[in-house]
């Protein structure tokens, strides 16, 4: 069995790897006790992570046919998710 991977999709699967550990890394700040976060930018958090979860449908025929780089939706500015793509 071959692990070739057709057309573009390692590209698509590197990005929701990508994606997933963007996601894993947000979580702490959906806790209820986490501390020092203000409704506005627990609400920025949300919006975030909801962006990288429509990110992979948005952007899959893009990665499928080898469109220009895709960039993927800029993290909120107070929090560092230290994280190279």
């Amino acid at each position: 069995m071959s692990d070739f991977i057709p057309n573009n999709e390692h590209f698509l699967r590197r990005a929701r790897n990508i994606r997933n550990e963007l996601l894993n890394k947000t979580d702490k700040y959906m806790l209820q006790d986490y501390p020092n976060l203000t409704p506005e930018q627990l609400n920025e958090i949300k919006d975030y992570r909801q962006a990288l979860r429509e990110f992979i449908n948005n952007n899959k025929d893009k990665y499928l046919n080898g469109q220009a780089q895709i960039d993927f939706p800029q993290q909120p500015k107070f929090i560092n998710l230290n994280i190279i793509y």
